[in-house]
């Protein structure tokens, strides 16, 4: 090679980049001698230009230079007559080593940090078998899974699954909405018809001469042909008090639970229908029973009467529910509350419509529990220095029941006047839902023979019902009993809304 291609072989084979000449050309080297005219500060941007040259390529994936330029040498003792270097073998084989390895080695090396290491595997956790598949267990597991969520959607909707659009149900009530009294209503299908209580209720002052009012059966004679029974809830009169002048017309089953039928029998000798009694139906609570198209349960509930109940009637169009006059009592008498595990069970299942008792609801609060009632009865007998006469209503069996043994507490004898009254405690003991002594019992042309604070009087008119017991004390027209100021009146209920003025006209009296 000649110094002048060894004076111009300073070019590198980049893309874009022309090397310029930085030795001067009126300066020829003389062969063997070594030149010192490039300066210090010239070297140091030479270095510097390729070592930036060097590093634009790298960034652009261009591999190194196959000829960088070489460093120059200040002596030429390694150095040869052609100029060629006289370096150790090891440098020159240095030299010609490729300069790609270095740079595959450090692709290599960026590939490696770009993957992210294996994470080492865990190892396998002992875990059960698996719970789907075709074995039966398996199979009996998704079942039930299946059958769970259904009940579940049936629980939180049930109203989506009654059938109402295909199957009309009508109801008719021929008494006792929007009023005291009267209760009749009437149940029915394309095909069968039940009644629910025939009660009566009292007439205002204004009607003279009357002594009860009863609903009207017109419509009852229309549909007589599709009537398959009558329901009873309980044995308040504005429940059954018509229950008689509906049975001398109609000749219907009548389902009832026991206290009701026994105070429904005694009317019926009243009025002379003792042959009716072979269309009594006694019922068992929570037992359904088939009546036409109707499913009807009879459910307890507590009220001012013994053996209440509300109705669960179940039909294709849904279920009905239907409370009877109710009381939440969690303290009763008898120790049987409402059973509102029963109402609660229906009401999961779904209820297409509710027929509620609503007497007082416009009050705020609560009744009271029927046992409260005690603490007042001991606190009047225990002062009493004369008789003690108390008036209810003659189906308050409980009331009744509380007042003579607070007067068997204190020692005294107990007479019963008002044949209702007489009829529905004998009943009541008769069946067993009380348990009193007859011996404890006396006739009221017994009453004078005891001391004053030795009698209890019980007796009906707690409504001012003009022919009433109470009634005729007050007006001085007992056969046996007369008022005396030391005497101790209790008047042991509320008066019924519409009967307000006929009670104050007893409270005058008195």
């Amino acid at each position: 090679m000649n110094d002048k291609n060894e004076e111009k072989v300073v070019t590198n084979q980049s893309k874009n980049n022309k090397r310029r000449r930085f030795r001067p050309k009126n300066k020829p080297k003389q062969e063997g001698e070594t030149t010192e005219q490039t300066s210090l500060a010239s070297k140091s941007v030479i270095d510097n230009f390729f070592a930036a040259e060097q590093a634009e390529n790298e960034a652009h994936g261009e591999p190194k230079s196959q000829n960088p330029r070489p460093k120059k040498q200040r002596n030429n003792k390694n150095q040869n007559k052609n100029g060629e270097n006289n370096k150790p073998k090891e440098q020159k084989q240095q030299k010609e080593k490729p300069k790609q390895e270095p740079k595959a080695e450090a692709k290599n090396e960026t590939k490696e940090q770009k993957e992210k290491p294996k994470k080492a595997k865990k190892p396998k956790k002992n875990l059960p078998a698996k719970l789907n598949g075709n074995e039966q267990w398996q199979q009996d597991i998704a079942s039930a899974m299946e059958a769970n969520k259904a009940t579940h959607e049936l629980r939180l909707e049930p109203l989506k699954y009654l059938n109402s659009s295909e199957h009309k149900i009508r109801i008719t009530p021929l008494g006792g909405l929007g009023e005291i009294g009267g209760n009749m209503t009437v149940f029915e299908t394309e095909t069968s018809a039940i009644i629910i209580d025939i009660g009566m209720s009292f007439p205002s002052e204004s009607m003279h001469g009357v002594d009860i009012l009863i609903p009207d059966f017109d419509y009852v004679r229309k549909i007589k042909d599709k009537i398959k029974g009558v329901i009873i809830t309980h044995a308040h009169e504005d429940h059954i008090g018509a229950v008689p002048y509906f049975y001398k017309e109609f000749k219907f089953p009548i389902y009832a639970t026991p206290l009701p039928l026994g105070m429904i029998n005694n009317k019926f000798e009243e009025h002379g229908l003792k042959q009716e009694r072979s269309l009594f139906r006694s019922v068992e609570k929570r037992k359904p029973y088939l009546i036409g198209d109707f499913e009807v349960e009879w459910i307890h509930i507590t009220h001012s009467i013994i053996d209440a109940s509300a109705l669960a009637i179940t039909t294709k169009a849904g279920t009905i529910i239907h409370t009877g006059d109710f009381k939440i009592d969690h303290t009763p008498i008898d120790g049987y509350p409402t059973d509102l595990g029963r109402l609660a069970y229906y009401g999961e299942r779904g209820v297409l419509c509710l027929l509620s008792d609503s007497t007082n609801s416009y009050k705020e609060g609560f009744t009271k529990s029927e046992s409260s009632v005690g603490k007042t009865f001991d606190a009047i007998f225990s002062k009493a220095k004369g008789r003690v006469i108390m008036s209810t209503f003659s189906s308050n069996i409980h009331r009744v029941y509380q007042a003579i043994e607070w007067g068997l507490k204190y020692n005294r004898k107990v007479c019963v006047i008002g044949r209702s009254m007489e009829r529905n405690l004998y009943t009541a003991m008769e069946l067993g839902y009380i348990k009193l002594d007859k011996k404890i019992f006396i006739d009221a042309n017994e009453v004078g023979k005891f001391k004053d604070d030795e009698v209890l009087i019980v007796t009906t008119g707690s409504q001012g019902e003009t022919m009433s017991a109470l009634y005729r004390m007050a007006t001085d027209e007992h056969k046996y009993i007369k008022i005396k100021p030391t005497d101790q009146i209790i008047i042991s209920s509320k008066a019924i809304p519409g009967n307000e003025n006929s009670v104050s006209t007893v409270l005058n009296f008195l």
